[in-house]
């Protein structure tokens, strides 16, 4: 069986939960005597706009799709571009695989599911985020605003702010203010219709948690079409790596991941902030700082919570991703303060897999991931008090730290989870309905 990969970018040119899940997937998809080719989206500098850049990544074919924005010249064609759909054509003509397992169209376009359903090729989505119902795809504002519900009168100056050459005064210079706002919540209302209709064409769609298939139920995907098919991670990577000997000292706090805004490393800066004596504990934060939309002054915001704080507070920048279990072993306990919902947590079962306590807010796959006091503590999501207060219960009772740390933790291997994959894969292909 031949699969194809798709996702919004891919490794080494940028690094996260759904570029080493995809990875992972490919190996083991190899190692189990199947093909695997990976198409993926970049932005590499001098690759004309619609051309491919051809790759290998440990043994896997990867074809890259220069997307430049540069024809975007319209709201729709931010996420249902024609072209894109016709260059994924061409190359699904070259690669002519039996499965296509999609992972992300960020900066890609829903016309690649289309044109996999004309072609009646067996088609597997994973939902790893919101992207198919949020542009943003968090489902959050710019303001850190959550979006348990979407309403369009909210989602209109959220993205005329991402957007502004596109939508509102952008779109209609000339017009008034209501037609504005009239012509953009069209514009939203054809951009829903065109999600929930190309979410139901696929032939079995796939989220990581429990809370995600709840998410996308209530977006409109009927019940029962949507299977929780749980990541995997590289167990025995993390097993090799021994922990440093907690002591007596300062509580060693620890974040590690992509430094975002929806992130809320703020959160944690100003928890330890609040706690107030540098004495007790210490953060070390591992993750390069990274654009949140139009948003490039984050960095210089954590550096101003670090005022005063510098002994204690470190921001460590970027890390190389073999590295991740080492960074877990220094730590005492590692910190998911994410105000967005998460859709997996990646970060939480690697900090199990290395037997190291989480605190964790209390909402979307996380809260769902964590037992408050029996495998990790959960905070009031989005409240910098909440964090302080679990983060003081560490420092003060070190038998609770040993208690979480010493809990037992499940966390699903990356052939175990791909394993099932397959079989979905197989199931597809033999054009037997999925349960």
């Amino acid at each position: 069986m031949r699969v194809l990969f798709v996702t919004a970018s891919y490794l080494p040119e940028s690094i996260g939960g759904v570029e080493l899940h995809v990875e992972g997937l490919a190996r083991s998809a190899r190692a189990a005597g199947h093909d695997a080719v990976v198409f993926a989206r970049t932005g590499r500098q001098g690759a004309p706009h619609l051309s491919l850049v051809r790759d290998e990544v440990e043994g896997v074919p990867v074809l890259r799709l220069s997307n430049t924005f540069e024809q975007a010249t319209t709201f729709e064609k931010m996420y249902a571009d024609a072209d894109i759909g016709d260059r994924f054509v061409e190359v699904l003509d070259e690669v002519k695989p039996d499965v296509v397992h999609v992972h992300h169209l960020t900066c890609l376009s829903v016309s690649i599911l289309e044109r996999l359903r004309a072609r009646g090729i067996p088609t597997v989505m994973t939902l790893h985020d919101f992207w198919m119902g949020c542009p943003r795809g968090q489902r959050i504002t710019a303001e850190l605003e959550l979006c348990p519900e979407i309403r369009l009168e909210k989602c209109v100056p959220c993205l005329r702010e991402l957007w502004p050459h596109l939508l509102g005064q952008g779109r209609a210079p000339g017009a008034s203010a209501d037609e504005q706002d009239s012509g953009d919540l069209a514009l939203l209302e054809d951009y829903h219709a065109v999600m929930r209709r190309v979410l139901n064409g696929v032939d079995v769609l796939v989220t990581p948690s429990a809370f995600m298939r709840r998410m996308y139920e209530a977006y409109g995907v009927p019940a029962g079409r949507i299977q929780v098919v749980e990541n995997g991670l590289p167990v025995s990577r993390f097993k090799r790596v021994p922990s440093a000997p907690r002591s007596a000292g300062p509580l060693r706090v620890g974040f590690i991941g992509s430094v975002l805004p929806s992130k809320g490393v703020h959160l944690l800066l100003e928890a330890i902030r609040q706690i107030g004596d540098p004495s007790v504990m210490r953060l070390d934060v591992w993750g390069e700082v990274l654009p949140f939309h139009h948003d490039r002054a984050y960095g210089q915001r954590l550096e101003a919570l670090r005022s005063g704080f510098e002994s204690v507070i470190e921001l460590h920048g970027r890390y190389d991703n073999e590295d991740v279990p080492e960074i877990l072993a220094s730590f005492d306990v590692v910190v998911v303060p994410s105000i967005w919902y998460e859709a997996y947590a990646l970060t939480l079962r690697e900090a199990f897999l290395r037997g190291v306590p989480v605190v964790t807010a209390n909402h979307g796959a996380m809260a769902e991931a964590v037992e408050d006091g029996v495998n990790g503590l959960l905070f009031e999501a989005g409240d910098e008090a909440s964090l302080a207060r679990a983060l003081r219960r560490l420092v003060d009772d070190r038998q609770l730290l040993e208690r979480l740390a010493s809990s037992a933790h499940r966390v699903r291997d990356e052939a175990d989870a791909a394993a099932e994959l397959l079989d979905l894969y197989e199931q597809a292909l033999s054009g037997r309905s999925c349960p």
